[in-house]
């Protein structure tokens, strides 16, 4: 979609602000019940656990990716065709094998999370259920060969926020932050 390391790392407000992803590095099966300033947001996770704090920065890339096309003036979809290398290059994560099978647990978590919220995204208010991501799908060369891209579909909630704006830049320093 574009140069990766041209992409300045984006974030939506709305996960920003509200307690959606798990800090917990173990996989976290409680449901999550949030109501601030008459906003709700239920969060259960699936089998697999809520998403991870982790596995945002896949979240991050995609908006990141989407805002750098956006400003372009390139047209942009709900839809995006990544490659895992540069997905974990740019946000500084290993390159090994075991990452690979990370990033796909990661992929699960996020449409395995189950956002119900009224949270307004550009300006418009509604209820509604959701996963972080629609879906994602990985393409191999052979069986258990390297990946070769993954697709993944955003929410439409998360995409309508990032085609209204709703996003801040995060400093590049960001991937850099890691347990003491």
């Amino acid at each position: 979609m574009c140069d990766i390391f041209g992409a300045s790392p984006k974030d939506d407000l709305g996960s920003m602000e509200h307690p959606i992803f798990s800090l917990s590095t173990r996989p976290d099966r409680r449901v999550l019940s949030y109501e601030h300033n008459g906003i709700t947001v239920d969060v259960t996770p699936s089998v697999k656990g809520r998403a991870t704090i982790y596995d945002k920065d896949i979240l991050i890339y995609c908006i990141s990716q989407l805002m750098a096309a956006l400003n372009a003036g390139r047209k942009v979809s709900r839809t995006l065709k990544i490659k895992a290398h540069d997905l974990l290059v740019a946000t500084n994560r290993d390159t090994g094998g075991d990452s690979y099978t990370r990033l796909r647990e990661g992929f699960e978590r996020l449409a395995g999370t189950r956002i119900t919220t009224n949270m307004a995204t550009d300006g418009i208010e509604t209820t509604s259920g959701f996963g972080l991501i629609e879906s994602w799908e990985i393409v191999r060369r052979s069986r258990g060969g390297r990946m070769i891209n993954v697709t993944v579909t955003l929410s439409e909630w998360l995409y309508r926020a990032v085609l209204s704006n709703s996003v801040l830049t995060l400093s590049r320093d960001y991937f850099r932050l890691r347990k003491p």
